[in-house]
């Protein structure tokens, strides 16, 4: 498992390039009405909650991280914003420490239903969630299409202990055909909604995707390498994102999730 406190430090750099993301799946939610309560599972440090929380000020959100750390960061906006709309609290998404049916809308980027218990997650979401209330979820699927961190995956095979597997494997499990779906809809949840979203990172410079690697550790374990495999490293992976490169110098890098939208 990626070491999120470790992340939590370094993570909003991250923001940027998966704002759209958060964008598409709020556009698949429902407005909520004011004074309703929307939770935001698996939070990292605030998002996509507090885009909702700053959009929607009659709206209540409350985001829930396991990772402590994360929380932190994301209380920190909370208090520099003066949010008073936005909570954030340390929870598990396979179990959560919220009442039945005491959420009117669920909201998740990338935490969701990949990591953990996922069938456990799939239950929690349908448990709190009231009758009628929307979810609205965005998912790593075919990580081929996670295209930074796939080709840095494939770039690390050489370098890392032999036994060192990714956790990557376990998300193309997961992305199998209608298997988060039917887990959704096993869980309770009435209608259940999937498709495929594409955008671009963008940088200015190779050194910006290596900078945010290399400092955030995404899944590679890379910080125990010895910095002549860094280097080395750093080298295949500019070759391996050459094709991405463009005339200005800059780097547009191809990227896909899976939404997933519905009603309880």
């Amino acid at each position: 498992m990626p070491d999120y406190n470790r992340m939590a430090a370094s993570f909003d750099r991250f923001l940027p390039q998966v704002h759209p993301v958060t964008l598409a799946l709020l556009d698949h939610l429902p407005a909520p009405a004011t004074g309703a309560l929307v939770l935001d599972v698996a939070c990292g440090t605030g998002e996509p909650g507090l885009t909702l929380a700053r959009r929607s000020p009659g709206v209540n959100v409350l985001g829930v991280d396991s990772a402590s750390a994360m929380i932190e960061v994301a209380q920190s906006k909370v208090a520099r914003e003066s949010l008073g709309n936005a909570r954030f609290e340390v929870m598990s998404s396979d179990s959560l420490a919220l009442a039945d049916e005491s959420v009117d809308a669920v909201i998740s980027r990338f935490g969701l239903m990949m990591f953990g218990d996922v069938r456990a997650s799939a239950r929690e979401l349908s448990r709190v969630l009231r009758r009628g209330g929307h979810f609205s979820l965005a998912v790593w699927d075919d990580m081929t299409k996670n295209t930074l961190v796939h080709s840095l995956t494939l770039v690390l095979r050489d370098h890392l202990p032999k036994g060192h597997e990714s956790p990557l494997n376990r998300l193309n499990e997961w992305a199998a055909e209608g298997l988060r779906a039917r887990l959704l809809e096993d869980a309770g949840l009435g209608t259940v909604r999937s498709e495929m979203f594409s955008w671009m990172y963008e940088f200015d410079s190779f050194e910006e995707p290596w900078d945010l690697v290399s400092r955030m550790g995404m899944f590679t374990g890379q910080a125990a390498l010895p910095p002549e495999a860094q280097q080395q490293i750093k080298r295949e992976l500019s070759e391996s994102l050459s094709a991405y490169r463009q005339p200005s110098g800059g780097y547009r890098i191809p990227h896909a999730c899976r939404l997933f939208w519905g009603q309880r």
